[in-house]
């Protein structure tokens, strides 16, 4: 009877790598070309060291034209511990909660608009997912808050007006509100830097009941 013939001998690694990968790979327990092959792709890069550089220099010189790309798993957002809250709302908004003090759903019926956007890194869009949730599709629009700008001196329109307005205004003469609703629109569009968007705040504060 005739022996079966042996298998051919597994490539040894320095035959073909460069020493650094050489080094990888058997430190992990992989000497050859073909043990190699069996652990492409996921065993290779699961291995300590291996990064995705090494693992694509790897690539180019075992698998020519071959390209795997990991799929990217996003990390967790952990969820806060010991919110009643965690599931009804998303992760980092729980946790932006807990961090206002806020874990149940009664704290969070029983807080005010205002209450809850002085929470840090609480803002609208946080606030309209809560208000989805928990407050029956009720909208809330923060009032605009202008930057500060340094109102004029002896204009009555200071805090009836943006005070980019109020400003532009006091270049064109105009300080109180009888001198306002005296002029036209047409005339206040001739003031330097009072534009349309500002002609509409000012129609919108003086003028609405005329304008509906």
């Amino acid at each position: 009877m005739q022996d079966e013939p042996s298998p051919p001998p597994e490539l040894p690694l320095d035959k073909i790598l460069p020493r650094s990968l050489k080094n990888l790979l058997e430190s992990n327990g992989i000497y050859t070309v073909e043990a190699a092959f069996r652990a492409y792709p996921d065993q290779l890069l699961k291995l300590p060291g291996m990064g995705i550089s090494k693992f694509r220099q790897l690539e180019r010189i075992l698998f020519p034209g071959e390209t795997f790309t990991p799929r990217r798993v996003p990390p967790p957002i952990p969820y806060a511990q010991g919110s009643s809250l965690n599931g009804v709302l998303s992760p980092a908004t729980v946790q932006t909660l807990a961090r206002g003090g806020i874990t149940t759903v009664a704290q969070l019926r029983a807080a005010s608009r205002k209450d809850l956007l002085a929470i840090k890194s609480l803002g609208p869009t946080k606030l309209r997912e809560i208000e989805r949730a928990l407050l029956l599709g009720k909208s809330f629009t923060p009032a605009r808050v202008y930057v500060p700008i340094r109102h004029i001196p002896g204009s009555s329109l200071n805090g009836s007006l943006s005070p980019a307005v109020v400003r532009a205004l006091a270049r064109g003469g105009i300080t109180t509100v009888d001198q306002l609703r005296a002029t036209e629109p047409a005339e206040l569009l001739k003031i330097e830097r009072l534009g349309v968007g500002m002609l509409r705040e000012i129609e919108s504060v003086f003028f609405s009941s005329e304008i509906s």
